[in-house]
């Protein structure tokens, strides 16, 4: 039976949390916040059932553990920024970062009084839910991906009703920004403010609204990235985009409109010039049938024409590529990893598609979803506590852990 990416743990000695802790919670300037802050990530990391408050207050078996917990989360006036900072960075020093995944949340809510809750619809389910929606970058490897930074999406009603908002506790200079713009605030701290090694950004933009502009600032900042875009993704990110279309004698490229990538891989495909070749799938390739399906790789160049002024450099062309799978679906990616081998981008695209989560293993998400607090503060803070129970499950050298799906014996 194959191995998963979850690891089931038993509880290690309380002493290797506790060194972990006091590195990653030094920026919390109280001693009993750093105490319950390591209570916190022991109920996260080992209680069973929901990693509410109330449920990790439950599995500790401390007096009025409820009562102490709720006012670390909830009322406690902690940075959550710092904390998030040294959890990143700690992580970067032991584990080589082979890219930086986007990932958009979808949490489904009852009531309406949850920071963020709306009605929204949801294009992954092809429905309208009752929902928080999270964004959040991780850094991760071929092996895992530990979520860093976080935002709660804000829209309709949480950027304009002043008593909901209060109620909420929601800071006056939060407002509701797109989703890639929450995403471009996360690379910007943490490529500047952070001062992470950086690594090519992956991930599934597809529903993201602002897509095209997303790209389009990446574009502008110089950062590596290889994302994962619907077929009707426009060819104008940042300006007006054109394919340059590769020619059998490679010496120019002729210049033809090319609105989406999906038109313009399918050119490809009825006009091969060197670009459209079939082989064995790498990370980022795998068939739905499973990694033994082969599946065809194309790919065209694309240039953004974006307005040039002042210091502006012109920006490079994009390489569009289709992964064409034997079902007759095709994964679109945008990257501007020009140098790189097709291999080396399906291994970074690889990595942004295996995400975080194991669908049939809740754990594996260390209660992300299981907050049932109501306000910003709130939110957030548990959200750091997840983080750390994600990097700690990674840089445990495997002390006390067996993985799910290994076979016994």
């Amino acid at each position: 039976m194959p191995l998963t990416s979850v690891a089931v743990r038993t509880s290690p000695p309380h002493h290797t949390i506790g060194t972990y802790a006091e590195s990653v919670f030094s920026s919390l300037h109280r001693a009993d916040q750093r105490r319950w802050a390591e209570t916190y990530l022991h109920g996260i990391l080992f209680a069973d059932g929901k990693k509410s408050v109330r449920g990790i207050a439950d599995s500790v078996g401390i007096f009025r553990a409820n009562q102490s917990l709720q006012q670390f989360i909830n009322q406690s006036p902690w940075k959550w920024e710092p904390v998030r900072r040294l959890i990143a960075q700690h992580l970067q020093a032991v584990r080589p970062t082979q890219a930086w995944v986007v990932h958009r949340v979808v949490i489904p809510k009852r009531g309406q009084r949850s920071v963020g809750v709306q009605r929204r619809f949801v294009p992954e389910l092809g429905r309208s839910v009752n929902s928080q929606l999270i964004l959040a970058v991780s850094l991760a490897d071929e092996h895992t991906a530990v979520p860093v930074d976080w935002r709660i999406a804000l829209g309709g009603d949480w950027c304009t009703d002043e008593a909901l908002r209060q109620a909420a506790y929601i800071p006056d200079a939060v407002r509701g920004r797109t989703e890639g713009a929450e995403i471009m605030d996360m690379i910007d701290e943490m490529r500047s403010a952070w001062r992470l090694e950086p690594a090519p950004i992956t991930g599934d933009i597809r529903h993201f609204p602002d897509a095209a502009r997303l790209v389009g600032r990446l574009v502008h900042l110089g950062a590596t990235f290889s994302l994962q875009v619907d077929g009707g993704f426009p060819l104008a990110g940042a300006g007006r985009l054109q394919a340059l279309m590769h020619t059998r004698t490679a010496c120019h490229g002729a210049e033809r409109d090319a609105p989406t990538v999906r038109r313009l891989l399918d050119q490809q495909v009825q006009h091969p010039a060197g670009s459209v070749f079939d082989g064995p799938p790498g990370e980022g390739a795998v068939g739905r049938g499973g990694p033994s399906c082969r599946v065809r790789i194309v790919s065209a160049l694309a240039r953004p024409n974006v307005p040039r002024s002042g210091l502006q450099v012109h920006p490079r062309p994009l390489k569009v590529i289709g992964e064409v799978h034997q079902d007759g679906s095709t994964r679109y990616w945008v990257t501007n990893m020009l140098k790189h081998s097709i291999d080396d981008i399906l291994a970074v695209n690889g990595v942004g598609l295996r995400g975080w989560r194991d669908p049939g293993v809740p754990e594996s998400e260390f209660g992300l979803r299981d907050f049932e607090g109501r306000s910003y503060r709130g939110l957030h803070h548990h959200l750091t506590m997840v983080s750390a129970a994600f990097a700690f499950n990674a840089l445990d050298g495997g002390y006390g852990l067996g993985r799910v799906g290994e076979d016994e014996g």
